[in-house]
């Protein structure tokens, strides 16, 4: 499982709890009785991350839970190659799981992926004959025949409107639905949507929608220009509370280098790399080096509790309002954890870096302090 199947949107599209956060999924299967079925959710590098793991029996499996978020989860099973790929969100998803056609596989019972069974049944023929025209036109660009491939290539794009003109429809009927602000987030970042029309088909989706990280993503992506967060550009200052209510500004916090780490107690990728930054934070602390938290919790004994158990002894922040945190919008945060380094006069120098390559340029920066 060293590299999750990418899920494509034009085909399949392609992280506390009271009870209408709830989730059980419940599959039958032809699967032998003991066989393995992993619940996965990929990090913000596309690798797998295993949430979950059953066993068959029976014919039948279930999982169950707790999620904060609507979000794309995969199922894979033990021994057998490839994944099938669900939206997790509160409710009861009734799953028909076929080992020898992963693609053919059903979930159902909840808004996003009853709406995601409509879809993929309406283009199923559309989707057939993109793939079949893609298959031709490897093979004539292997021929050398550029007439046909020119010819096929004009076919694709047809068809490629066509599923654009089905799923931009989609987005307008189904507010409720995650798949409705997958959909529109890959157009934006594709930058095939005018921002304008985006802002009207953003403004009609369901609020527990645009409170996602897709959602804001998409808030994101619609609003970029207004500005930019890079390498070489000064870092927006900001101020927020700390566990006790003092408001710290960024300006009174940073030091020789500063990590500004964007993180949550209910994100297990964070909390994975959380003893990477108390490792480097000891390591450089007499050097220089400071490290800012911002949290986009939202209970706040939840935050608190992550702080203490993971010894992050360094300044932290938190508006509690978990993907809506002020804070997040201006450094246009879209996945945690997101890190960015700052210089002692708060200019980005780096962001993004993560266990190893973070240590190594904390090294450089600050290694002959």
């Amino acid at each position: 499982m060293k590299k999750l199947i990418q899920i494509t949107l034009s085909i399949l599209l392609i992280s506390c709890s009271n009870d209408s956060e709830k989730f059980k999924i419940i599959g039958t299967t032809d699967l032998d009785d003991g066989k393995k079925i992993y619940r996965v959710v990929a990090d913000q590098n596309n690798q797998p991350i295993v949430l979950d793991t059953i066993p068959v029996s029976n014919g039948k499996f279930e999982f169950q839970g707790t999620v904060l978020e609507p979000d794309i989860n995969f199922l894979y099973i033990e021994g057998v190659q490839g994944n099938v790929g669900f939206i997790i969100e509160p409710g009861t998803i009734k799953v028909k799981l076929n080992k020898g056609d992963l693609g053919s596989s059903e979930f159902k019972g909840t808004e996003s992926n009853d709406s995601y069974l409509l879809y993929k049944n309406e283009t199923k023929s559309l989707v057939n004959s993109l793939n079949e025209i893609a298959t031709e036109y490897e093979r004539a660009i292997a021929l050398g025949d550029d007439l046909l491939a020119n010819d096929l290539a004009e076919q694709h794009n047809e068809l490629r409107k066509k599923v654009k003109e089905y799923e931009i429809k989609f987005i307008q009927t189904h507010i409720n639905s995650f798949f409705s602000a997958l959909f529109l987030e890959k157009y934006l970042s594709a930058k095939d949507l005018d921002t304008e029309i985006a802002k009207i088909y953003y403004d009609n989706l369901d609020d527990k929608i645009k409170n996602t990280r897709t959602g804001n993503n998409i808030y994101n992506l619609i609003n970029v220009s207004k500005k930019k967060i890079e390498v070489g550009l000064q870092a927006p200052r900001f101020e927020g509370p700390d566990p006790s209510g003092n408001i710290l500004k960024m300006n009174d916090l940073l030091g020789k280098v500063t990590i500004l780490d964007f993180w949550a107690s209910w994100c297990r990728p964070c909390r994975v790399e959380n003893p990477n930054f108390v490792r480097i934070y000891n390591k450089f602390q007499s050097k220089g080096l400071k490290i800012i938290g911002v949290s986009l919790d939202r209970d706040k004994n939840n935050w608190i509790r992550a702080i203490s158990d993971d010894g992050l002894v360094w300044s932290q922040i938190s508006n509690l309002k978990f993907w809506n945190d002020p804070i997040a919008k201006l450094y246009n945060v879209s996945f945690i954890p997101q890190t960015f380094i700052l210089d002692e006069n708060g200019k980005i120098l780096s962001t993004n870096l993560r266990g190893s390559f973070l240590e190594r340029k904390i090294e450089e920066l600050l290694g002959d302090q």
